[in-house]
């Protein structure tokens, strides 16, 4: 009921709303009257969203989502070989995605230099997600923005 309270001032600033609610029983048929009050029926909607989104709550919570999540059951970083798209190619350098926060920054191996193009599926060793250090006695790591990683190859080789 503590709803009911708040209603008054609403309906000085959006209009009657018994009104509205009342208007689609009009024009359905003359004889019939609403067997609920229009607020009561918004107070029992809101209510039963308030309940369930408590019960989709309870069935997501972050501690689960955290376990269930790609990441953790990617496990220890180092050494792991991932799959990875080519992002942007700047002079000699590669930027890997390899689905994490940051991506990978490797040379382009002379080798087959041609089919490491945009889109170009490789393969990498990864061996960290994010590179920080303290630099120059400072008291905060500073990232470098980027994931330490070792280009493999290509993952398959007649992509061009």
């Amino acid at each position: 009921m503590l709803l009911r309270s708040l209603f008054p001032s609403l309906l000085k600033h959006r209009g009657n709303l018994r009104a509205i609610s009342h208007s689609s029983c009009v024009l359905c048929s003359e004889d019939s009257k609403p067997k609920e009050d229009g607020i009561d029926v918004f107070e029992d909607l809101l209510k039963s969203s308030i309940e369930l989104s408590k019960k989709e709550e309870k069935l997501t919570s972050f501690p689960k989502l955290f376990r269930q999540s790609k990441f953790v059951e990617l496990g220890d970083f180092k050494g792991r070989i991932v799959v990875g798209h080519v992002v942007h190619k700047v002079q000699d350098d590669l930027y890997i995605d390899i689905g994490l926060k940051f991506n990978a920054v490797v040379k382009t191996p002379s080798k087959d230099r041609e089919k490491y193009v945009l889109g170009a599926e490789v393969l990498m060793r990864l061996l960290d997600p994010e590179l920080s250090e303290r630099f120059l006695g400072s008291k905060k790591d500073l990232t470098l923005l980027e994931a330490d990683a070792i280009l493999l190859g290509l993952l398959r080789k007649n992509y061009v």
